[in-house]
């Protein structure tokens, strides 16, 4: 990868989500790393690299954290929902809420609204989803673990960590250490 504004970006959803398996101590060690680096750099260069990397990536074309995640989804939204749809809140609730340790979640996957790539609610969707993939919130050390587990379904996430990985001249020393190695290999 190189560090032009018009960069190269993995868009395989089917790469990144093999990459994310191969890489996956590699990404703990990593994790551990950007701990011990100052985080208001670490916020700033993140947001700088998920700006430029979202502005070359269309979300709407993917919908691939529609059919792998489920978002936290709060009274609000379901207001919002509720409204769109023409149902209570209750309606909205039993047909489409399920609670996990008191969070609210959608309970399908993929998700309810998803329908062929595209969501039918996008006007009014969840504010997680919204805000989906949380680049651009403040103390991303303090997120790592999400993040890690977003890098082999998003895109955006994917290319932001490993083009964060190269500006901070991060060497694994676990196996499968080299993401550009496999890149020339072209896998």
């Amino acid at each position: 990868m190189n560090t032009d504004k018009n960069i190269d970006l993995e868009l395989d959803l089917e790469k990144i989500e093999e990459f994310g398996k191969l890489r996956e101590d590699q990404n703990f060690e990593f994790r551990a790393f950007l701990k011990g680096q100052d985080p208001d750099m670490i916020d700033k260069t993140v947001r700088r690299l998920n700006l430029e990397i979202s502005n070359q990536i269309d979300c709407t074309t993917c919908g691939n954290c529609c059919t792998k995640l489920k978002p936290c989804i709060t009274e609000q939204d379901i207001k919002i929902l509720s409204q769109r749809l023409n149902f209570s809140p209750q309606q909205v609730k039993d047909d489409y809420i399920e609670i996990d340790e008191g969070d609210q979640y959608f309970k399908n996957f993929p998700c309810s609204f998803l329908k062929e790539k595209e969501c039918t609610v996008y006007n009014d969707r969840p504010e997680d989803c919204r805000s989906f993939p949380h680049l651009h919130k403040k103390m991303f050390v303090s997120r790592l673990w999400g993040v890690v587990e977003n890098y082999s379904i998003c895109p955006i996430v994917f290319n932001v960590f490993e083009r964060l990985k190269t500006e901070l001249n991060y060497k694994s020393y676990g196996k499968n250490s080299d993401y550009r190695d496999s890149q020339k290999r072209g896998y």
